[in-house]
């Protein structure tokens, strides 16, 4: 199967960081395809040296951010990944304190009264 076709941009992917060059780490993501993580792509905090923070042989989750068909170069970023997982996070949190239905002690006490009289 074809990495490239096969993933697309948004896509969380898991790969390898396998060297550096002077924009940040090379990652090696399945069937040995390689892909780029820009130093600014990894953290929210400011990232100078990507050596720093990674270390060879790491295994890092990102996200796809772009896919150049042509040069086959794919792009990644773990800040995107942790924004998306932040709101989805978020996003769940909010649902479940959405209220279903009334069910405060005080109406609750109110239903119980109620079956009373």
């Amino acid at each position: 199967s074809d990495y490239v076709q096969d993933n697309y941009k948004g896509e969380i992917v898991k790969g390898t960081v396998k060297d550096f060059d002077a924009n940040g780490p090379i990652i090696v993501l399945a069937d040995d395809i390689q892909a780029t993580l820009k130093a600014s792509e990894i953290s929210r905090d400011r990232v100078e040296d990507a050596r720093n923070v990674l270390k060879e042989g790491q295994e890092v989750e990102a996200k796809i951010i772009s896919v150049d068909r042509k040069s086959r170069v794919i792009q990644l970023s773990i800040k995107s990944k942790d924004d998306a997982e932040e709101k989805e996070a978020i996003q769940s949190l909010k649902a479940e304190e959405a209220p279903t239905g009334d069910t405060t002690m005080a109406a609750l006490l109110r239903q119980a009264m109620a079956k009373q009289n």
